[in-house]
């Protein structure tokens, strides 16, 4: 009898054991997108690295080793070349075509257009999915504060934000650190810098837009203690303290971290986590690109002493292509579109094809390369994969599920086309397989109506990916069909609102 009792006793120790492992095995992963403000290929050592010169003007560590641990994609896209649009489209997977104000929403007060148009979010969808939500940093799409009739906006308190499109936890801030109000907001309460911060009105000394390359009399409401060089390791802090908490909870948890680096004004902090940042690189933009880095070692080292990081997708983009404008940078040999034409604002390949890494320990193999082109809204339908949510492509329209690109069990192409635009003209382009035809429209105002269309430039990005404008095919009269009809599509998935993707 003694016998039997210590054989049942064996075979619940191991039946106990093995569903553990089996749970354990089927848990969902924690997600994390990174997403950098103003950040261009050549902005990371890895990246600079592959140039003829392979001259390092800022190194990313910590970036880098992101990309050697995972999959990073060649022919990655920014939704739009500038940040506003950008963010609303990876919060909602669609092109900010679809709402009514396509080039983005500036004002902190004004609609965000995801409710009133029937959008939903990521964070809904992977809170639907079970996951503990959170958001860090720049928010920058509207929708802060909602209107009420016959009453002043206070400014102490968010009544919109990141807690009304479906995040658990929220550290925000409304416009970054480049536009009023100058403050952080926890769970929509305005968080105070230090025990005496009041709320008023700040000189651009303080903003640090006195010595930016522009805006240098910009200041505006916000924190009497702010200071722009402190935004960073407040943000990178705060979600460290996040994953830190998470370790008692069973959910898993999906954070979204918006950084404000690398946007002006360039403040870099004096020393962060140990590091010298100041001075570091030639110019105070390559310092703000190490400080950016030293906030993704500071989450990526959270996530490993939790013991979560092998069962966590992170993901690594930016909002747009990279900056231009710093003469020390430049003198140093640095170049933040790698070798493409345009930056932060164009059309040009520069203006929108950023960085991608997507590293998830056991299932995205390391050192890898997809050359499939991408758009950063396509973390929306991952991000319902992983959450075992079905896609609503009423309200889901241009988001591709990349989970088969990162197994590598897929060819299938995610997008039918990729739709680019930037607020200066030529404003809209179209790519097909490695066709891209930039086109310009006659309606001056930013409207969601693209008026009539006139071809400027077409180039073969297999052949021309630095667009050579001597190379510019617009003229030869061999492609006069395949323009026609790259023109009768633009204009066809603008006014139809069809689906871009193409799975």
């Amino acid at each position: 009898m003694k016998k039997l009792v210590s054989v049942f006793f064996i075979l619940g120790i191991l039946t106990a054991s093995t569903f553990s492992r089996t749970h354990a095995q089927k848990r969902q992963p924690n997600i994390v997108v990174l997403m950098a403000d103003d950040i261009g290929l050549g902005d990371l050592s890895y990246y600079q690295k592959l140039r003829k010169d392979k001259k390092i003007t800022v190194a990313t560590p910590n970036i880098d080793k992101l990309i050697s641990e995972g999959m990073h994609f060649t022919d990655a896209h920014s939704p739009a070349s500038l940040c506003a649009p950008t963010r609303f489209s990876l919060l909602t997977g669609n092109y900010s075509y679809r709402n009514q104000r396509p080039f983005g929403v500036w004002a902190p007060e004004a609609n965000a257009l995801i409710d009133s148009n029937g959008f939903t979010t990521s964070a809904r969808i992977a809170k639907a999915g079970g996951y503990n939500t959170a958001f860090f940093g720049k928010w920058g799409l509207g929708g802060s504060w909602v209107k009420e009739k016959g009453k002043k906006i206070d400014y102490g308190y968010l009544n919109g934000g990141a807690l009304s499109y479906g995040f658990d936890y929220a550290c925000e801030l409304p416009e970054g650190i480049q536009n009023k109000p100058y403050a952080f907001y926890e769970n929509r309460k305005w968080m105070k810098l230090k025990p005496d911060s009041v709320l008023k009105e700040l000189d651009a000394n303080q903003t640090g837009y006195a010595t930016s390359k522009k805006h240098k009399k910009r200041g505006g409401l916000g924190d009497s203690n702010w200071d722009p060089k402190q935004a960073g390791p407040i943000l990178a802090n705060k979600a460290v303290n996040y994953i830190h908490n998470q370790k008692e909870n069973k959910e898993p948890f999906f954070m979204y971290y918006c950084s404000q680096a690398v946007h002006i004004p360039h403040e870099p902090p004096a020393n962060f986590n140990g590091k010298t940042i100041a001075g570091s690189t030639p110019g105070k933009h390559g310092d703000m690109i190490y400080e950016l880095d030293v906030q993704v070692g500071l989450i990526i080292e959270a996530l490993k002493k939790t013991g979560v990081y092998e069962n966590t997708l992170f993901i690594f983009t930016s909002d747009n292509g990279g900056l231009s404008f710093d003469v020390d940078m430049k003198r140093a040999g640095h170049d933040t579109s790698q070798g493409l034409s345009g930056s932060k604002g164009s059309i040009n390949e520069g203006g929108h094809r950023v960085p991608f890494v997507a590293v998830w320990p056991g299932i995205v193999k390391p050192n890898s390369i997809s050359d499939e082109p991408i758009v950063g809204h396509d973390v929306v339908a991952t991000i319902a994969a992983l959450a075992n949510q079905n896609l609503d492509k009423t309200k889901v329209f241009d988001s591709a599920n990349l989970l088969p690109l990162f197994k590598g069990e897929s060819n299938v192409k995610a997008h039918h086309y990729l739709m680019h635009q930037s607020a200066n003209g030529p404003t809209f382009a179209l790519r097909e397989g490695d066709w891209k035809l930039i086109m310009k429209s006659d309606i001056k105002k930013k409207t969601d109506d693209v008026g009539n269309l006139t071809p400027i430039f077409l180039y073969n990005l297999k052949a021309n990916l630095a667009e050579d404008e001597s190379k510019n095919l617009v003229n030869n009269k061999k492609y006069a069909k395949l323009i026609t009809d790259m023109m009768a599509k633009y204009q066809e998935l603008r006014e139809s609102k069809v689906s871009t993707v193409n799975y």
